[in-house]
């Protein structure tokens, strides 16, 4: 028996990074996916590593930054499954880290809408395939991260973006605990191919401070994204979370640890 045994789970950004671990995981508790992101290429080697896990999925091209291509998907979703009982909104572009001063209005809005904006469109798309659904509801899980809380240097439009992803995130639990689905935000500290890549075009003075980001916490490693981060993931989506909503969890190994 899975965990997520006869779920139907939408996450994006499953190409690579912390969303392809998590659909893995995912299928390796039971649930049926139905997963996105932009490569193809990329997003058909998911699917193939699902599918040989046993889980039936969905695998679609979505530009998370366009409403109709979002639309699309979710109804797509639907149609194939009947049902979504679970939305995990994973996907968000990042800029390359840079000084405030260095930044512009532009990073903030592809941030902006690869983030709350895409997690505000796909929570109101979801919402008829997952309200008053009996025993433990629904599950709506968004990424945060603790770079917002702590007010990281150089990620002024990251920071930006997902603080409000948190906000967004608490009003809606109040607001759909009634439809008897809960809303939960997740800061993770996981290392992945994307930001191993991504280290390598950054700035010496800022790929350093970047590492020593990643193992800052009492267990001085970074997390794995599968190992450490995903099955955080899985808990909000089973039934073993239904009392829970409104919340922030840190899967980061105690890298922010506070009253």
């Amino acid at each position: 028996m899975g965990k997520l045994d006869g779920k139907v789970v939408l996450i994006t950004g499953c190409s690579s990074g912390l969303g392809k671990q998590q659909a893995l995981r995912m299928a390796d508790e039971g649930a049926a996916l139905a997963i996105c992101a932009r490569s193809e290429e990329k997003l058909a080697e998911t699917r193939r590593l699902c599918e040989e896990r046993g889980a039936e999925v969905l695998a679609m091209t979505v530009d998370i930054t366009d409403y109709d291509s979002l639309a699309s998907f979710v109804g797509a979703t639907a149609e194939r499954f009947g049902t979504i009982d679970v939305l995990v909104n994973n996907a968000h572009t990042i800029t390359i880290p840079a000084p405030f001063l260095e930044k512009t209005i532009e990073h903030l809005d592809i941030e902006m809408r690869s983030s709350v904006y895409a997690y505000w469109h796909l929570m109101k798309l979801c919402f008829a395939h997952m309200r008053d659904k009996p025993g433990a509801g629904a599950s709506i899980i968004n990424f945060a991260s603790e770079a917002a809380i702590a007010g990281d240097a150089f990620y002024a439009p990251y920071a930006a973006s997902k603080e409000a992803v948190r906000g967004l995130s608490r009003v809606v639990a109040r607001e759909w605990g009634v439809h008897n689905i809960r809303v939960n935000t997740v800061c993770p500290n996981g290392m992945t191919e994307n930001v191993s890549e991504g280290l390598a075009t950054l700035e010496p003075a800022v790929q350093e401070h970047v590492r020593k980001a990643f193992v800052a916490n009492p267990f001085g490693r970074a997390g794995d994204a599968f190992a450490d981060v995903a099955p955080v993931i899985v808990f909000l989506a089973s039934d073993d979370s239904h009392w829970i909503t409104g919340q922030n969890l840190h899967a980061d190994g105690g890298a922010l640890i506070s009253a």
